[in-house]
């Protein structure tokens, strides 16, 4: 079976086997499996996560966020139900409450019988589900989050949509130290909407960005964004401050996470490698 999606630039898949399809009342979902990419997962034909490429985008969103945090503690995923997201942020010890905003339980529960990490996301007691509409759940948020990590949809288009602003939204719901990080949904190529998201994050304070290689995705090339109220968050940073990110590199130990690898041989001051540089 061959795959691809229609983009100008996107991944093509051949040698692909179909092991499974599930029609939700929300959406259908697939998993198949590549022989040398491992699980290939679709929702409603556009993939979701290959296997193989999950850690090039999982360890960037939630590391490279959570490296501007000395003690997270309270995390808010939105979307994210491939459980990736969720299970990097519990290895931290620091974290005491995960929530986790998405609209159709049934893939959550997909991906458990196919990935152990999700059966052992799902039976973390710091670990909540709420099943709802991600905009619904974001306007009417009462609760303050360490780090807010949107996996979910575009919040540039989203936000027009909806005739709301989304960054705002998010950034309200921070906590004084606390980040919201972002993938942008499009890849760099979408010109429009990189730029309207950049027009919206430049009046925030304290923002920073990274590329990021999604190979799965089409365009490849995505833009992290992070943004909120945390002083230590800024693009020309070159120290790391969450304190369990620290204990590792100090320890001198292997990492859980390809992020702090890097973080471990960065030169501070090589103006080459800075901590957005070469990742």
């Amino acid at each position: 079976m061959h795959f691809y999606e229609n983009d100008f630039v996107s991944l093509y898949l051949s040698d692909l086997k179909k092991i499974e399809e599930l029609n939700s009342p929300k959406q259908k979902l697939t998993m198949y499996i590549h022989p040398q990419l491992g699980y290939v997962f679709t929702i409603n034909d556009e993939i979701q996560h290959i296997e193989k490429y999950q850690t090039l985008y999982h360890d960037m969103l939630v590391h490279l966020p959570m490296s501007f945090i000395c003690k997270p503690q309270d995390a808010l995923i939105i979307g994210g139900g491939s459980l990736f997201a969720a299970y990097e942020i519990l290895k931290y010890p620091t974290i005491k409450t995960l929530t986790l905003c998405d609209h159709d339980h049934n893939v959550l529960e997909f991906m458990t019988k196919y990935y152990p990490h999700a059966y052992k996301v799902m039976n973390s007691p710091k670990f909540k589900l709420i099943e709802k509409d991600g905009i619904d759940f974001i306007g009417n948020l009462d609760k303050k989050y360490d780090i807010i990590i949107n996996d979910c949809f575009n919040l540039s288009q989203a936000s027009k949509y909806n005739n709301l602003n989304l960054f705002h939204l998010l950034s309200d719901a921070l906590s004084e130290f606390g980040v919201c990080c972002d993938i942008i949904y499009r890849h760099i190529f979408d010109r429009k909407t990189t730029v309207d998201t950049l027009k919206e994050l430049c009046t925030y304070q304290n923002t920073a960005f990274s590329l990021v290689a999604v190979p799965e995705y089409p365009g490849i090339l995505h833009l992290e964004t992070m943004w909120g109220n945390n002083k230590n968050l800024y693009q020309k940073q070159t120290q790391v401050f969450n304190e369990y990110q620290k204990e590792i590199i100090s320890r001198n130990v292997e990492p859980f996470c390809h992020t702090i690898y890097i973080f471990r041989h960065i030169s501070p001051s090589s103006s080459q490698y800075k901590l957005f540089g070469k990742a």
